[in-house]
């Protein structure tokens, strides 16, 4: 029987690709490793080639996330394919286990796993993280959630839906978002858990959300009411702030509380900037759509 493919993408994750790497040695199901690496300069490459994974080089320039999947899956075999992030460390033995066997059902597109922070992430990003994917119960209430940095996805899917190469981020959710339209279930194995956070620098945290807000314009369908500045900004960015300060005092990390107010400014007027241009860019296609009809 062929040994199922993992498939980690990987960026100057120096040394968190170490950890990475050598948990997924221990894993108790046998897998075949590879290893999209887009122009590392720190060593990572040399790190999963030393590891015996089979290297795919993604040029300086060169990544597009849709693409690189789309190519995973042409690269891979087997009914499964599963991915993780280089800088997403599973935790125990029975991750990739847990992962696969959440498809006992024909019905099922993907499965994702739980993910914990770092121990030095910064709180406000921990809470988002533990928010997003810690025991799921806020999972229910969202229109789509999903991570591709610790999931794996059906390749009988894929045939029907590949990955959209148009988008720059979000990619993840666009796809299990259109694979939930025809009808296919998406999975949170929570008990499949890896350790992944980020520091975002203002600078990063803006743009993240700016990338993101614009793939949602292009994902989604939008009422008037609900791509308004107020609904789709302003009362998000109340709510996040009066739970950040919340949060910040239960778990007495007053230093956070302060921060949050400017923290998630930046990050609504980045993921309303990107999202006003992403609905320019949709009307846009519908008129040019129209006059060629």
């Amino acid at each position: 029987m062929a040994l199922p493919f993992v498939v980690m993408r990987a960026r100057n994750d120096m040394p968190l690709i170490r950890d990475t790497l050598a948990a997924l040695s221990a894993q108790h199901v046998r897998h075949r490793l590879l290893v999209f690496d887009n122009a590392s300069t720190d060593g990572s490459r040399d790190a999963a080639a030393a590891h015996g994974a089979t290297i795919i080089d993604v040029p300086e320039g060169a990544y597009v996330p849709g693409r690189v999947l789309n190519e995973a899956m042409h690269r891979s075999e087997g009914d499964i394919v599963t991915f993780v992030n280089a800088d997403c460390t599973p935790i125990g033995r029975n991750w990739l286990g847990a992962l696969l066997s959440g498809f006992d059902a024909a019905g099922v597109a993907a499965v994702f796993g739980r993910q914990d922070p770092r121990p030095l992430c910064h709180p406000l990003w921990a809470r988002d993280t533990l928010e997003a994917y810690g025991d799921g119960a806020r999972q229910q209430r969202w229109r789509c959630c999903f991570s591709m940095a610790a999931s794996a996805i059906r390749r009988d899917v894929w045939r029907w839906l590949p990955f959209d190469e148009a988008l720059c981020y979000s990619e993840d959710i666009d796809w299990t978002w259109r694979a939930r339209q025809r009808g296919f279930s998406i999975r949170y194995a929570a008990e499949a858990r890896a350790t992944h956070s980020h520091n975002y620098t203002p600078g990063q945290l803006y743009r993240r959300q700016h990338g993101e807000g614009k793939a949602e314009a292009h994902i989604f369908t939008w009422s008037r009411w609900r791509r308004s500045l107020i609904r789709y900004a302003v009362l998000p960015y109340a709510r996040q702030v009066v739970a950040d300060l919340a949060w910040c005092i239960r778990e007495r990390r007053l230093d956070a509380a302060a921060a949050a107010p400017l923290l998630r400014l930046i990050a609504t007027t980045g993921r309303w900037r990107g999202f006003i241009e992403g609905l320019r860019e949709e009307s846009s296609r519908e008129i040019r759509t129209t006059r060629n009809a």
